[in-house]
Parts: structure tokens; sequence; C-alpha cells
């Protein structure tokens, strides 16, 4: 168990979630004082995403280790990552087509046709009617690139761990290389081969240093989150071109916090309120949008200019998001993951382990 991790994803999906609604709280008059407006100049929250990426090539390597080199396990790897992520996004999407069709004044967005739509769902970057490559729900292209990060990891699992990790790392790097030093004319290649590819990379190398027995102190984990979050105060507004070192780099520095620790007895974290969120982050992600756009239509009608009512409305937007982020978890992901996990265990073939 890494509880770190999980506080960790914990960290991330509320620095997005925060972001989202404190741009709402602004925009929509509720930040009279301007704090929060502030408080978007001084961090840029939305690098928890890039937390995500490299806590996602961690875990891949780390939790699939007994998959590599093994008869079916790269169907049960694909089998895990489809149920981990699929439902609720699919979820997600149609809820959000649907209040999108019943109020387009709820949720903005142009939105393509059937060809589009399909590519929504299944993960293909598409261009929306704008030239925008972003599915129909916006949070999504986040997750083009989770699911071909699994689809371009999955071969190598044919392979022992020492050779897949290397050569799959080898191979995405020279496909980002390639990307920015030549370019590729189709979309969705160009689009795959952006360098936030690396960021995933940094992930599985961090798994093979941990694997490898690689420890930090207390003192040298605590360094490296305060040079994270300085870096991310200075150069954390640098044009796009720059994210990956922008945010990757400090993202990387976290996350090698996070993991390259001696974790302590379950005990002491089975029940702490940090792995639950960490739980809960994907959700949360996923949700907070829906609870933004309820939030905004009652301030719309209800709001007063007030420094202590844009308080109100920012933690209000949060409690309720994480709130739902953890009956959601509770009551629909662990629930349906463990149902469609359960007939893949058969006498003599792998574990089904969680990852």
């Amino acid at each position: 168990m890494l509880p770190w991790v999980q506080a960790l994803r914990a960290f991330a999906a509320f620095s997005v979630a925060f972001v989202h609604i404190a741009h709402d709280a602004v925009d929509n008059g509720a930040d009279p004082a301007g704090w929060f407006a502030a408080l978007i100049r001084a961090m840029p929250w939305d690098a928890g995403v890039d937390v995500f990426f490299v806590i996602s090539g961690f875990v891949i390597v780390h939790a699939s280790a007994p998959l590599f080199g093994r008869p079916g396990g790269t169907l049960m790897f694909l089998r895990r990552r489809l149920t981990r992520i699929v439902p609720l996004y699919w979820l997600a999407t149609s809820a959000f087509l649907v209040i999108l069709l019943l109020s387009r004044a709820a949720i903005h967005g142009a939105i393509g046709g059937p060809a589009y739509l399909i590519a929504s769902y299944l993960f293909i970057p598409w261009p929306r009617p704008n030239g925008v490559m972003q599915p129909a729900y916006g949070l999504g292209w986040t997750l083009n690139y989770e699911m071909f990060f699994y689809v371009a990891l999955a071969p190598f699992l044919l392979l022992p761990r020492r050779y897949a990790v290397p050569t799959a790392g080898t191979c995405l790097v020279a496909l980002a290389w390639f990307g920015q030093l030549v370019g590729f004319a189709d979309p969705q290649l160009s689009y795959w081969s952006s360098p936030l590819i690396l960021e995933f990379c940094a992930g599985m190398a961090l798994a093979q240093a941990f694997a490898a027995g690689l420890r930090l102190p207390g003192q040298a984990r605590l360094g490296l989150v305060v040079l994270a979050l300085v870096a991310l105060h200075v150069f954390g507004h640098a044009v796009p071109m720059f994210r990956p070192l922008a945010f990757g780099l400090p993202a990387v520095l976290l996350v090698a916090a996070a993991t390259l620790a001696a974790p302590p007895g379950r005990a002491v974290w089975h029940h702490n309120p940090l792995v639950r969120l960490g739980d809960a982050s994907y959700a949360m992600y996923l949700v907070h949008p829906f609870v933004m756009r309820a939030l905004i239509l009652i301030w719309r009608r209800f709001h007063a200019q007030t420094e202590l009512a844009g308080l109100v409305y920012v933690l209000a937007g949060l409690a309720l998001a994480q709130a739902a982020a953890l009956a959601i978890n509770a009551g629909f992901e662990k629930k349906l993951a463990a149902a469609l996990r359960r007939p893949v265990t058969r006498p003599g073939s792998l574990k089904n382990e969680a990852v």
C-alpha cells in the first residue's frame, strides 16, 4: 500500500476542481475582494493533471508487476484499465450530452457530428467544429492520453518487466521526439506525440527505481516537495508549449516524494481520510463540473456581492463535489468494478488483484 500516492491523488483532483470553481467565482462576480483571482495567479492549480499523468505511469508499472511476461497478462491488464476508466467516463459524457440537449445555456461547447461523438466515447482525439482537439465532455482530453498510454504499453507486457518498461519508455520518448521535430500530418498521431506522454515515462522510471529499492529519507522528500511548489509558483504560468517542463518536472518531484518512501504500517493509513479521498479522485475529477454548473445557476438567481458570499460559493462547490465523488466511488465505481472483474478469476489463472 502506498498511502502517500493516494494522498497526492486527492491533492491533484482537489487542485483541478479548485481552479475550475475559483474561475467560475471570478467570472460570475462571486469574488469581489479578488481573493480567488490572486490564488489562481499564485499557483497553476491545473498542474494536478500532470501529477495524475506521472502517477499513472508509476501505478501502472508498479501494480501490474505480476502481469509482465505472464500468459494472459496483456488481456488482464487491459480489462483492469477499461473497468477502471470507461464506465464512469461514459456515464459522465452521457449526462453531459443530455444536459446539453435539454439546456444549451447550462453547459457551453460546440459539439460535432456522429463521428465526433463516437470518437469521444472511444477515447480517440477528434477535432470539434472549431478545430479544438477536445472530446464532447471536455475533461476527457486527459483520458485520451491515459487510454493511449494503456494501449501503447499493453503489447510490452508480453515481455519480462526488466525489458518491457525500458523498451516501452524508449518507444514513447521516440514518438514524442519525432512528433516535435518532424511532426505528423495525422491529427491523432500529432495529438498522441505530445511531450505530455513523457510524464507517463517519468512515472514508469520512478516505478523502476522503487522496485530497485530506492528510498529517500524524510528530509529529502520534504525538500522535493518544497522545490516542486516553488517551481510551480515561479514557472507555472509559462506558455503551453513549455508545460511538460513547467508542470511536468515539478509533478515528477511530487510523485517521487510520495513514492520513494518506506510506507507506514497499513493500520496507520487504512482508515485515513486522505486515502479515501484518493480513492475517489477519479470521480472528483469527472463530477465536479456538474456541481459547478448547478451551483452557478443557483448563484445567478440568489447571488450576493459580498466577500463572504464568494467564499461560501467556492467552499460549497468543493465540499459538494467531494461529497458527490465519495458517494459515487463507494456506490458505483467500486461495486461496478468488482462485478466486472469477478468472472475473470479462474482456478489456475492470474490472481485478479485490484489496481
